[in-house]
Order: C-alpha cells, then sequence, then structure tokens
C-alpha cells in the first residue's frame, strides 16, 4: 500500500471520527434543550414533627362572592401539594367527605364541627380553608385563608386526671385544642411583581418542555393558577408550624398513626 493510500485512509477514517464527535455533541444539546427547566426539581417541602402525621383536608368554604370558584376541587389540589410535603400523610378527600355527610356536615365552620371531624377520621391535624376571592379574568385573582386544627399529646396541658385514668398505658392521652393551631391568609393578584416571581418559581420543574407559553401557562388557566395558590397556602401554612413548633417543646407522644420516628 503506497503512503498516498494509507494518508487517504486516515483522513477517511478522521472525517467519520469527526462527523460521529459532531452527531453526539449535537445530541447532547438537543437532550439538554428537551429537558431544560423540568430537570430542575422543584423544592421539597418537609414538616417540623418529630413523627409523621396524618392529616385530612375538608372541602374550602367559598365566601368569594361568586359561584365560580369550585372549593372542592381547590380543596383537592390542597390535599396533592400536602402529599408531597415529606412527614405528612393525607387521607383522601372523597372520605373526608363522606365522613362529613355521615354527621350532616355540609361544610366545617366550627371548631366543635372540626373537632367532630377530626374524631371520625382518626387523624392528627384538619385543615379547614376559606376562598376569599375568585377572579378568573386577566390578570387572575385567588384570595384565601387556611387553618389547621391539631389533635395534639404535649407534656404542659394534660390534665393529671387524665394521667391517673390512662392506669398503665404507656401513650399519654392526646388533648385537642378548640382552636387552630395555625392560620395563614393570602392574597395572590398576578398584576403584583411579587405574585409573578413566586409564580415563576413554583414553575420551575412543573412546566412541561413542549409548552409554547412556558411559566405564563398558569396564568391562561384558572385551574393551574389555583394550584399554585393552593401550594402557596399549604407553604405559608408551614412556614408558621415551623416557627410555632420551634418556640414550644417537641411532642411527648408520636402521631397516633406511627410510633416510628420520620427518616
Amino acid at each position: 500500500m503506497t503512503s498516498k493510500k494509507i494518508l487517504l485512509g486516515l483522513s477517511a477514517r478522521n472525517c467519520v471520527w469527526w462527523k460521529a464527535l459532531l452527531c453526539c455533541l449535537i445530541a447532547m444539546g438537543a437532550m439538554g434543550c428537551s429537558g431544560g427547566e423540568k430537570n430542575i426539581q422543584p423544592t421539597e417541602i418537609r414538616s417540623p414533627y418529630a413523627y409523621e402525621k396524618v392529616w385530612a383536608v375538608a372541602p374550602f368554604r367559598n365566601e368569594s362572592g361568586t359561584s365560580t370558584a369550585d372549593e372542592v376541587r381547590f380543596a383537592e389540589q390542597f390535599s396533592q401539594n400536602l402529599q408531597q410535603v415529606r412527614g405528612i400523610g393525607v387521607v383522601p378527600l372523597n372520605r373526608v367527605m363522606k365522613a362529613m355527610e355521615a354527621h350532616g356536615l355540609a361544610s366545617v365552620r366550627t371548631s366543635s364541627e372540626a373537632l367532630t371531624l377530626m374524631h371520625a377520621l382518626n387523624v392528627d391535624g384538619l385543615v379547614v380553608g376559606t376562598i376569599t376571592a375568585w377572579d378568573p379574568y386577566q390578570p387572575p385573582r385567588i384570595g384565601g385563608s387556611v387553618q389547621l386544627f391539631s389533635r395534639r399529646g404535649r407534656l404542659e396541658s394534660i390534665d393529671p386526671l387524665l394521667l391517673r385514668r390512662a392506669g398503665t398505658s404507656t401513650a399519654a392521652p392526646f388533648v385537642e385544642s378548640d382552636r387552630p393551631v395555625s392560620q395563614v391568609t393570602g392574597h395572590f393578584d398576578s398584576a403584583n411583581g411579587s405574585v409573578l416571581t413566586a409564580l415563576q418559581f413554583y414553575s420551575t420543574g412543573r412546566t412541561p418542555s413542549d409548552s409554547a407559553s412556558g411559566w405564563r401557562r398558569y396564568l391562561l388557566s384558572m385551574d393551574l393558577f389555583s394550584e399554585f395558590v393552593s401550594h402557596a397556602l399549604m407553604r405559608r401554612l408551614f412556614d408558621a408550624e415551623w416557627r410555632r413548633m420551634a418556640a414550644r417543646p417537641p411532642d411527648v407522644v408520636p402521631s397516633v398513626t406511627s410510633d416510628l420516628p420520620r427518616p
């Protein structure tokens, strides 16, 4: 084989190699573009409790003045967001509604009704919410408030008489508060710059890569915007619970549904 043929063979092999490399680079670039923002995972929310808790969410009350607000759907979205919180289990909304029906509750309006429903479901906490504003027209806005009723066992609030009645049981009795342990409110007007900033942050990792409107899809659909608002209210509720738990001693008894520490 002549030196000319050898050089031609090497040149051909180099050409094939460079073409293969170029194809790989193009493919990697395409994968990066297609994954884009969706490859960034949403921030995980963790509960402040030492043990796993099981909560229930009651259908929200609609006090917005408009019948277009779907209080059941909003509660469902809140419940779905709550399921993503580490350390919190959630009772299905249909089970909550069946328990309400069995006790003749069209909605939860008083503390006694909240405690009754919490007993019926045998849960650690009950979320009761209200839709205070609902405007589906551009720019959309939603207002809401959320209360958390908690089934707790706390050393400083246990009656000695209850302890004597508990006998030799190693578990302290639960003490329920007739008032919500935490309450948060919020008004989310998409014409507000801070709300838009929070919405863009929320859309990170949740917006499909093939969405032409990107994060703005949450402004074009009231169902998606209410999903964002329910998540924002839930975050505020856990911020309040983190502050409350930091100021008080830890629970002295585990959750009614778990006796193992959360990993």
